[in-house]
């Protein structure tokens, strides 16, 4: 009985000193999303050092971008937060690197860090899912700590886009003239009548 009372309390210890990587990925789109027209999804990651070590530093990160419909919505390229310099590792994984060569710590930003924003096309109306993700087994991605482990990246979110609706005065701007060719066409054909 003292042994196992002993051994619990040695794993719950043991569990506790393990730091828990708190990290949270989110992407929010920037602007409504209108068919035939391009739109931006901004990557940010929040908690960057929950669970790190003391004085621990991002030096980099990396992910791939995934979407659920390639019919409906174009990835056309990204372009890295401020804090970081693009490494160009080929299409359509999008990296960077800490623009401080020793590092990004937690007093160099307030608030979520920005990591990318995303720039596509939407093709046409509809949905689908639009993603980031990582591969454990690449050293090129993830959030990439001096001290290891690297934090995980992964995070969808649905997006819409619609067909985009001309505005009234838009509509008022085709009406007015092609009522003004109506009757003049009319007028000439009573013209000729008489």
């Amino acid at each position: 009985m003292i042994r196992r009372t002993v051994a619990a309390v040695i794993l719950m210890c043991a569990l506790g000193a393990t730091p828990a990587l708190g990290s949270t990925i989110s992407l929010s789109v920037t602007s409504p999303v209108n068919a035939g027209a391009p739109f931006d999804v901004v990557v940010q990651v929040s908690n960057v050092f929950a669970g790190r070590a003391i004085g621990d530093v991002l030096v980099a990160f990396g992910f791939d971008v995934a979407i659920g419909d390639p019919g409906i919505f174009q990835f056309v390229g990204a372009t890295v937060g401020p804090l970081f310099a693009p490494l160009a590792l080929g299409t359509p994984m999008v990296a960077g690197f800490a623009l401080n060569p020793l590092g990004i710590g937690p007093g160099d930003f307030s608030g979520p860090l920005t990591l990318a924003t995303l720039h596509f096309n939407a093709l046409r109306a509809g949905g689908a899912s639009i993603g980031v993700t990582w591969d454990s087994t690449d050293l090129n991605q993830g959030l990439v700590y001096l001290d290891l482990p690297f934090g995980p990246i992964a995070a969808s979110t649905n997006v819409q886009s619609v067909a985009s609706v001309p505005e009234p005065s838009t509509v008022m701007l085709m009406i007015v003239p092609a009522l003004a060719l109506l009757e003049r066409a009319r007028s000439a054909g009573l013209r000729r009548r008489d």
